[in-house]
């Protein structure tokens, strides 16, 4: 049985990917080589396509604000799973690439399918941050 030590512990575990500093979209396009550090003091490595595609989604004067890797997290508020993006540059990013609009300006709401598309086109640009 978990108690919540257990649980915080897991779910520091399932987050050791989520950076602890964001690097900006235009920094990591300027990069040879882009990478950003874990939590856990490892290096993930950012496809290059990956952000030229997002670059596309944005202009050119928000690259230097946009943080990534864009952050999906679980939302435990509705039954059945779902996911939300937060930000109001991440949010255009998503809904532009998803074709649908935002429920909010600064949130998005995320739905299974397109949490597959997001990680299928985005698979090193996109984390997914799991919360109690």
């Amino acid at each position: 049985m978990f108690n919540e030590r257990s649980l915080e512990r897991l779910f520091q575990s399932m987050n050791s990917h989520v950076p602890s500093v964001r690097p900006s979209l235009e920094s990591l396009l300027e990069s040879n080589d882009p990478v950003y550090l874990g939590k856990d003091g490892r290096t993930f490595h950012v496809d290059k396509e990956e952000l030229r595609l997002l670059s596309t989604y944005l202009d050119i004067w928000d690259w230097s604000r946009l943080k990534i890797p864009l952050l999906l997290m679980t939302d435990t508020n509705y039954e059945g799973g779902m996911w939300k993006v937060s930000g109001k540059l991440e949010v255009t990013v998503i809904s532009r690439f998803l074709g649908r609009e935002p429920e909010k300006e600064n949130e998005m709401l995320i739905f299974y399918p397109h949490l597959l598309k997001i990680r299928q086109t985005f698979p090193t640009a996109v984390n997914v941050l799991y919360l109690p």
